[in-house]
């Protein structure tokens, strides 16, 4: 197994679900070709309801929140990371440059 990507799934019980959201949260990487080493950990959010999404790598260091139920995160998760990835790099004057829009 790479240590390119490290996938952290944590506060959820279903095996099956949490192989699901490593799963596709590898592939949106594979898909979008993004060079180095990341590391993504989804965990229960403080607040009810929300999971916490974050992103790491090269320069990015991210956070979201998604509001879902668990078996859900797998759809949301590689829309997000995505979109979160697309707009950092819209805002850097380099790809994958993200120093000046870390959240």
């Amino acid at each position: 197994m790479s240590t390119r990507f490290t996938i952290t799934v944590e506060g959820i019980d279903d095996d099956s679900v949490v192989s699901t959201i490593e799963r596709v949260i590898r592939q949106s990487f594979y898909d979008m070709a993004l060079p180095g080493a990341w590391r993504v950990v989804v965990r229960p959010s403080p607040v009810t309801g929300r999971w916490d999404f974050t992103l790491l790598g090269l320069d990015v260091r991210h956070k979201m929140s998604i509001a879902a139920p668990p078996p859900l995160l797998c759809h949301l998760i590689p829309q997000r990371l995505r979109e979160t990835l697309d707009r950092l790099a819209r805002h850097s004057s380099q790809p994958f440059a993200f120093a000046a829009a870390r959240s």
